[in-house]
């Protein structure tokens, strides 16, 4: 047998054949070698092309590493240490050359030790089989910033870290800083970069990530990439990370230009985004590290997300996130998101933000779908309830979703809002088969507009709900331009619309639903309530336009007390409580009502063929005409009830000045026990 470093060394006597059969003598292998005259490219070969793996030479001959079926490299053939002591960087450094050439690298499932950072800029990467262990300390960078400029494998990847295991030997403890940042309380950051950074620039370029595990890490990420081409990550688990398990960005001038996309499919993370029990941390006002528990620690997490894309295009197949910092998963100014099965909990109290948290994140993405969205949080940081935490952040985003599930503890509450939807530009969100049980402290679902886009109005924002129940919380929207509501089981939620600036918006449409209270004080064009159920009040104290409340009971005050010229009130069917109606013309038509109706300055009026009662001192039907508009009224086919024995109870009153323009007829009139 003869090795390659005796048959290459300076001065051996082998014969230089066309091709010789050697040991490898660092991995053990056959391996012939071929006498060239060209390089890889098919240019003259020369001393420059030399890199002692695939290109050697013996003498005045040139040799080359013959591969029969593959491309793939031992690992072994670099002669790294793999001895848990040496620093495997300049071994690696050398693969990454070799790799470059459209080799792949098999780490063979060794693991290899990055003590330093490694730069480099490569046209391939292919690295598969490989375990990687960083230094014993939270002081230096390690891993690599790579820039390759075609196409990147990297598959069956073990990268451990150290946080809180071999890092926190001999007293070692993590360190933190102050960052740029927009929150009330200082934002921190890891005092360590990304691991593994990628940079691709070329828009044909592709990266293949598969069964990468990454444990116990604390810097800005794991992995990261900054690439307009198309990003793969799959089947990969990342654990106990400071910040952020990875991140795509696509756009190298923050969204001037933008290309590419990443699709990510079964992946888990678990433990991402949280501060250690015990930290270093520095603030722009310390003048040097200050030991610090978490819980008193003077700055929090901003930036601790679970999967982050931003902009290009991100697709989701099968996420589960358990216990997220600021963010679960963030589609983050993304031109499309596609998410299917994606799931969310939270069960550990050392996770919280000063973002404001929200465990799926919409921000500024153009249009976005999701299908299964599961959320569950049964416990936060109490920290968390100092922003505007909520479960669904969305902001500014065209976003349509299909099955919704959003939990929270029932007695403690743990965010502000479970659906928190904000905007300064039309955008619409429909959420399709809803349900959300648990305590919050402001909403259950919150839509509204941003202070800074007031001066923007009138806008055409719009909130869809069709179908599903609202276990607990109230609904508020502010400034909202259009909301539809379908099916939705709410009996114990009140629902209210409100504006910071007075301006007429389009529509308010309930149909099939239940909701305990109604309140708005904000003008819409159109107000439906349809087949619904209101338990207590409900009351449009706006002006009005145009209401249709159709075949609803309102088991409370119903109270119409404002109008617009030429406003519109139709009332039929359905079995409503006291009401006050004002507006220039209003229809009730066979409605039953518990006790009576005030019709007040209406232009024209008919109440036909109706079941009304009163067990008030009052009369059944009022009609005033302080406006001094009232043209014609007609009470008409009215079976009116006064309670037995009610003192001062009336069946028809009509003040002096609508005397003599309202015409009755054919109302029967009775007493009920």
């Amino acid at each position: 047998m003869i090795y390659t470093e005796d048959f290459f060394s300076p001065g051996s006597s082998y014969p230089t054949d066309d091709v010789v059969v050697l040991v490898d003598s660092f991995s053990n292998e056959n391996v012939n070698f071929k006498k060239t005259s060209v390089w890889e490219d098919g240019s003259p070969i020369t001393d420059a092309n030399l890199d002692q793996v695939i290109y050697r030479k013996k003498g005045a001959f040139f040799y080359q590493r013959v591969m029969e079926n593959s491309k793939v490299l031992n690992a072994k053939v670099f002669n790294p240490f793999c001895n848990g002591i040496n620093d495997d960087s300049p071994a690696i450094s050398k693969m990454m050359t070799i790799s470059s050439m459209g080799y792949t690298i098999d780490g063979n499932g060794l693991t290899y030790h990055l003590l330093s950072k490694i730069i480099q800029e490569v046209d391939y990467f292919n690295f598969i089989n490989f375990n990687f262990r960083l230094n014993d300390n939270y002081e230096s960078d390690c891993g690599w910033k790579l820039n390759v400029k075609k196409n990147i494998v990297f598959e069956n990847i073990f990268l451990d870290g150290g946080r809180g295991t071999y890092k926190n030997q001999n007293g070692n403890i993590e360190k933190w800083i102050q960052w740029a940042g927009d929150a009330s309380v200082p934002s921190i950051i890891p005092s360590l970069d990304d691991v593994f950074l990628f940079i691709q620039g070329d828009r044909a370029s592709n990266a293949s990530i598969k069964n990468l595990r990454a444990v116990n890490i604390h810097a800005m990420s794991a992995v990261t990439f900054n690439s307009h081409g198309n990003v793969t990550i799959e089947d990969s688990h990342f654990e106990n990370i400071s910040m952020k398990p990875f991140h795509v960005y696509h756009s190298f001038d923050n969204g001037k230009n933008q290309s590419g996309k990443t699709s990510i499919k079964n992946i888990t993370t678990k433990d991402c985004g949280y501060l250690a029990d015990e930290i270093l941390e520095k603030l722009n006002s310390d003048l040097q590290f200050v030991l610090r528990n978490r819980a008193d620690s003077e700055g929090m997490i901003q930036w601790g997300y679970g999967a982050i894309v931003s902009f290009g295009e991100f697709y989701v197949e099968n996420i589960q996130v358990v216990n997220y910092g600021a963010s679960a998963v963030c589609s983050d100014r993304n031109t499309k998101f596609f998410g299917n099965n994606i799931y969310i909990s939270n069960d550990c109290d050392k996770f919280e933000s000063n973002n404001p948290s929200g465990a799926m994140w919409f921000e500024a993405t153009c249009d976005a779908y999701i299908s299964n969205l599961d959320i569950d949080i049964c416990k936060r940081g109490s920290r968390d309830l100092a922003f505007d935490s909520s479960a669904l952040e969305t902001f500014n985003t065209e976003l349509y979703i299909d099955n919704l599930k959003i939990k929270t503890d029932k007695n403690t509450i743990l965010l502000k809002k479970g659906i928190r939807a904000s905007y300064s530009n039309d955008s619409t969100v429909t959420v399709n088969n809803l349900y959300m049980d648990g305590a919050f402290l402001d909403q259950a679902v919150f839509h509204g507009i941003m202070e800074f886009a007031e001066d923007e109005y009138p806008l055409k924002s719009k909130l869809v709900l069709n179908g599903g129940i609202i276990e607990k919380g109230n609904l508020l929207f502010w400034g909202t331009g259009e909301v539809n509501l379908s099916k939705i089981d709410a009996p114990t939620s009140k629902i209210e619309f409100h504006s910071p600036i007075s301006t007429q918006f389009n529509k308010i449409s309930i149909k099939e639903s239940s909701f305990y209270y109604f309140n708005t004080i904000v003008d819409y064009k159109q107000m439906i309530l349809e087949n619904s159920t209101i338990m207590s009040d409900f009351f449009y104290s706006s002006n009005i336009s145009d209401v249709a409340i159709k075949n609803s009971n309102i088991n409370g005050v119903l109270s119409l007390p404002n109008t617009t010229v030429g406003s519109r009130v139709h009332i039929s069917g359905g079995d409503i409580g006291r009401t006050h109606i004002n507006a220039y013309n209003i229809f009730v038509d066979n409605v039953k009502s518990r006790q009576g109706i005030y019709i007040d300055n209406a232009q024209f009026f008919t109440i036909n063929n109706c079941i009304l009662q009163t067990s008030e001192s009052e009369p059944i039907i009022m009609v005033s005409n302080n406006g001094g508009r009232l043209i014609s009224g007609i009470i008409s086919q009215n079976m009116l009830s006064i309670k037995t024995n009610t003192p001062a109870a009336g069946y028809i009153l009509l003040m002096p000045e609508a005397v003599g323009k309202v015409s009755t007829y054919n109302n029967s009139e009775t007493y009920f026990d």
